[in-house]
């Protein structure tokens, strides 16, 4: 479904940004809210971010006033019989939203889809109130909405798949980056970043003499965008304390609220929005406020030290363990999680890609078990409890991060992602993975069509430069091309088609796997080249001979011998991608084709996929041997004769793949 109208409930600042999103991407948006105050609010928000835009030299007047003309604000439900989407964004009470969404039943049309921004309510709770549960999703916005990048897309267990994939193509189609969650309080990324914080407050308390200032620069040092103190005093005590209220009241005494924050609240240090927090901002260089270390004082009397000396690695290691806990709950894959830590909050993706790829691939997961222990003895036992799940990861029994993997929707459509961020380079383990990823693609059953694409905003930009630096062995190259070779050889001859969505830089081993790939679509904004000659190599996947094949040998030839990179319409132009599309339409128009193609008679496709790739391999006169053989299968099937009964009958066929 098309997302072309949303109605947004509540005005004030988080409306105002969403609105602002959904205009920018040429979206009519309607602002509810229940004064007028609130919707002038929310549309003299959009008016400001467009007027900065402008100001800046980032937009053109015109595109700004074409954006602001969609957006309408109104008290009333007029205007919302064809809204297709709901966004309601009003205060954090449950019984707030269910009359909204109860009241919005009569008003809106019955695709509509209703999605909540609630950072901590639950979804199925909210569902209750109105009658069409299975529309009902979560659609949570970081604040500033129009400048945070991250959507978390969260489901129940009663929510359509339809749904979920709609919201997941619409986030990206407004130019987010969507992570979907299942319904747990604090969802992925506040679950994981609340006891983070809370943790530095039991360190401050526990450990003597230490600082929020050594805390915060340890953060800093990191690569945290900044300390847990500072993060604290700009969301907010009194948010940070609601928030952690709800998810002690879902987890317990791991994710225990800090007395030491309720006092804060209590005496009204509620952080930048009051001047005072853990810092006061009432004085130059903000140091921290005589308030707060007169609680912490008093505070610090009420708990046993610990003889451990402050590391780091004591506030990463809560948010492993809960995104430890959300993966093995199965309320989110690896993936998402660590993309919401790393755009939600700002992990540093420079270090590693959230904190479950810092876990396994810097730390280790049994210097992970070994840290947990030890902090269990030493700081407590409760919050460095380690997950069930570590012991079989610290044995190597269970790998977590797998740099390929897939899902399937109700259509038989894969959509398999290549996951080494940052960009997606091809290790070893990586092809490997993503061996094994196709191979169990070809076995499923459920899969009829796989669509290729990159996690993140990079298809593959390549191999791994530190894996073959210092092979100098002239066997062992060839041993590693062969590998690489072997795997894209299965890709090429599939019986399933195969469709690569390229949606960022397409080098060298990237543009290998894509040519491998039986079709190409690519993103406007896709790079693609084999640009190994610059390395003083040449392409060793089947660059060198599958891209000749595809563009023809002249061009084959100046693509791999001056390693340039194509655009996107240049590589259409060339023939190597048979569509170019905008970037947050890449998937979409490739799961359209995919879903066609998986409608189709299993038994047909096989024997189309069969005669074309096998008889694009030979000769004309092999290749009609091959066709004449596979057509003579296809003739005494139940398939063939529904089709053709179909065909009489002007009806759909329902092919049984029999």
């Amino acid at each position: 479904m098309e997302i072309k109208k949303v109605g947004v409930i509540g005005g004030g600042a988080m409306g105002g940004g969403i609105a602002y999103v959904l205009s920018s991407v040429g979206i009519e948006t309607l602002v509810k809210d229940i004064e007028q105050k609130f919707v002038d609010k929310a549309i003299e928000g959009c008016k400001k971010i467009y007027d900065g835009r402008v100001k800046k030299g980032k937009m053109a007047q015109e595109v700004a006033d074409g954006g602001m003309a969609l957006i309408k604000g109104t008290l009333t439900f007029d205007g919302f019989e064809d809204v297709d989407l709901i966004i309601e964004a009003v205060p954090e009470v449950m019984d707030i939203k269910k009359k909204v969404f109860a009241d919005l039943e009569g008003a809106c049309p019955e695709h509509t889809i209703f999605a909540t921004n609630t950072s901590s309510l639950s979804i199925e709770e909210i569902s209750k109130a109105t009658k069409r549960p299975d529309k009902v999703v979560g659609l949570h916005f970081f604040n500033p909405a129009n400048v945070m990048k991250l959507v978390e897309v969260i489901y129940y267990p009663g929510t359509d798949n339809k749904v979920v994939e709609t919201m997941m193509d619409f986030s990206t189609k407004i130019k987010k980056i969507p992570i979907e969650v299942g319904n747990c309080a604090g969802f992925a990324v506040n679950r994981t970043l609340i006891p983070y914080m809370g943790e530095a407050m039991a360190a401050l308390l526990d450990t003597p003499g230490l600082t929020t200032q050594e805390i915060d620069k340890a953060a800093v040092e990191f690569g945290m965008p900044m300390g847990p103190f500072i993060l604290t005093d700009l969301v907010g005590l009194d948010v940070g304390t609601h928030a952690a209220g709800t998810l002690e009241e879902a987890y317990g005494e791991r994710c225990r609220v800090m007395p030491l924050m309720k006092r804060m609240v209590d005496a009204g240090l509620l952080g930048q929005k009051s001047q005072k927090g853990f810092y006061d901002y009432t004085k130059e260089g903000a140091p921290n406020s005589d308030e707060f270390l007169k609680i912490l004082e008093e505070e610090r009397k009420n708990v046993t030290p610990t003889k451990a000396k402050f590391d780091i690695s004591r506030l990463i290691l809560i948010q492993i363990r809960e995104a430890l806990m959300l993966v093995d709950e199965g309320f989110a894959s690896p993936y998402d999680v660590d993309t919401g830590m790393v755009y939600g909050t700002g992990f540093p993706y420079k270090t590693a890609w959230g904190p479950l790829h810092y876990a396994e691939l810097i730390m280790g997961w049994d210097e992970v078990k070994k840290k947990f222990d030890e902090y269990a003895k030493s700081v407590d036992k409760v919050r460095f409890a380690a997950p069930k799940i570590l012991d079989d990861l610290a044995s190597g029994k269970r790998r977590l991060l797998k740099r390929c993997h897939y899902k399937v929707d109700d259509n038989g459509v894969a959509l398999m992602y290549v996951d080494n961020p940052p960009m997606n380079a091809l290790a070893k383990q990586t092809v490997e993975d993503i061996e094994e990823a196709f191979n169990a693609a070809f076995k499923d059953d459920k899969v009829r069509a796989i669509i290729l694409t990159g996690a993140g905003t990079v298809f593959v930009a390549g191999a791994d430069i530190k894996e073959i630096q210092f092979i100098d062995d002239p066997k062992l190259g060839e041993e590693m091309t062969r590998m690489g070779q072997k795997v894209l050889d299965k890709i090429e001859q599939a019986s399933k088609p195969v469709i690569a969505a390229i949606n960022g830089y397409c080098l060298g081993g990237g543009l290998e796997i894509a040519s491998a790939c039986h079709i190409r679509y690519a993103s406007s904004k896709a790079q693609i080249g084999v640009p190994e000659i610059n390395l003083g190599i040449i392409p060793g996947f089947g660059g060198t001979q599958r891209v000749p094949r595809i563009v023809g040998l002249a061009r084959g030839i100046e693509l791999v011998t001056t390693g340039r990179f194509l655009s996107a319409q240049e590589a259409y132009e060339y023939g190597l991608v048979t569509k170019v599309s905008a970037p947050a339409d890449l998937i979409k128009d490739a799961k359209a084709l995919a879903t066609q193609m998986a409608g189709k008679s299993r038994l047909a496709i096989t024997a189309a996929m069969t005669a074309v790739v096998k008889g694009y391999m030979t000769t004309l006169e092999e290749g009609l041997k091959i066709e004449s053989k596979e057509f003579g299968k296809l003739v005494p099937t139940e398939d063939k004769k529904e089709g053709i009964a179909a065909f009489i009958e002007k009806r759909a066929p329902n092919f049984k793949d029999k």
